[in-house]
């Protein structure tokens, strides 16, 4: 089946991030070990809980406050939660105008409010896409098989109509056993031959 529309996942594929800055800055605000600091950040009853919009930023940034010792403002956190984030796209904007000229474009991400807000302001990215599938306000993480049904129904095609990027291994083996095409991001030059192999026009993107 010819391949009509086109999934991008956000981190590490269109937007490069270093969570360990992250990590550290906010560590600096804390009176407790890295390691329990860590324990506290990456809790999955908590995270994913944001991830899922259950939580919102207010009530994660209390839970810090509360439980890592975390003295910082509202305001400040968002700042420093949303400071990982790299200048330049991975993917080139030149890339994303050419397959939005044929393809339907749609974003899947795992994200939270703070980090889709500050992307949104920071980066043209969001504009290239014609539907945004985020993990906060669909209530769903990949690589569970529900984000996935909320990109095939906003696309509006068949799941063999949709070619996936993500740079997570389990990512792209859960869009494919729904039936989508997926690539493992690793590289755009890699990208552009996934691409083509699947039959998507990429054009003079070189």
């Amino acid at each position: 089946m010819k391949i009509e529309a086109i999934l991008f996942d956000l981190g590490k594929v269109l937007v490069d991030f270093d969570m360990d800055s992250g990590v550290r800055n906010l560590l600096a605000r804390c009176s407790i070990p890295r390691e329990e600091f860590e324990r506290i950040l990456w809790d999955k009853a908590w995270i994913r809980r944001y991830e899922r919009g259950e939580i919102s930023t207010e009530q994660f940034h209390a839970y810090l406050c509360r439980t890592a010792t975390l003295a910082m403002e509202l305001s400040e956190f968002c700042r420093t939660w949303s400071g990982i984030f790299a200048p330049d796209l991975i993917v080139s904007e030149r890339l994303l105008s050419v397959l939005k000229r044929n393809y339907s474009l749609i974003l899947v991400s795992n994200t939270n409010a703070a980090h889709a807000e500050y992307v949104r302001k920071n980066y043209a990215v969001f504009d290239y896409f014609d539907h945004h599938i985020l993990s906060y306000e669909v209530g769903s993480l990949k690589p569970d098989a529900q984000i996935f049904h909320h990109a095939i129904a906003a696309s509006k095609l068949p799941a063999e109509a949709l070619f996936f990027i993500d740079d997570r291994e389990e990512n792209v083996l859960a869009a494919r056993a729904l039936g989508i095409h997926a690539h493992q991001f690793i590289s755009e030059k890699e990208l552009l031959a996934a691409l083509r192999d699947a039959g998507v026009d990429v054009g003079e993107a070189q």
